[in-house]
């Protein structure tokens, strides 16, 4: 399903994978594996240090397509899960893509993350344009 450019992005699932990995599902069917380890580990407000026991950050829900712990103590902005990019001011470890295809398993996420670049390639003249280049998984 694609969103239309009148939606908003929303999560509508989210799954712990391992560590402090979970698997983010979006309306637009976007799959994401974010990692909040590098958030945790650098946090030093006490309200966001407890959620370093694995136990409290196991507990997460959605609220209207927000993903968030207890009562708004620990919640990102919906684009930034998106991204994958929550720490604020550096460049982040992006996040993993999941893809859908029939080779990936909702029980094996990790095998289904995969990298995207992009080759340049000469068309005709001189002019240079960029392929997608998936490796092979």
């Amino acid at each position: 399903m694609k969103a239309n450019a009148n939606q908003y992005i929303e999560v509508t699932e989210a799954k712990y994978v391992s560590g402090y990995k979970l698997r983010l599902s979006f309306n637009d069917g976007a799959v994401r594996i974010v990692d909040f380890g590098p958030f945790l580990k650098k946090a030093r407000n006490p309200d966001t240090t407890d959620y370093r026991d694995l136990k409290k950050f196991k507990s997460f829900h959605l609220d209207h397509g927000d993903l968030m712990w207890g009562d708004f103590q620990m919640i990102f902005p919906i684009m930034d899960l998106y991204r994958g990019t929550i720490l604020k001011g550096e460049e982040a470890e992006p996040a993993y893509f999941a893809m859908h295809d029939a080779a990936a398993t909702s029980s094996s996420p990790a095998k289904a993350g995969t990298s995207v670049f992009y080759k340049k390639t000469k068309s005709g003249g001189s002019v240079l344009k960029r392929k997608k280049v998936l490796p092979n998984v």
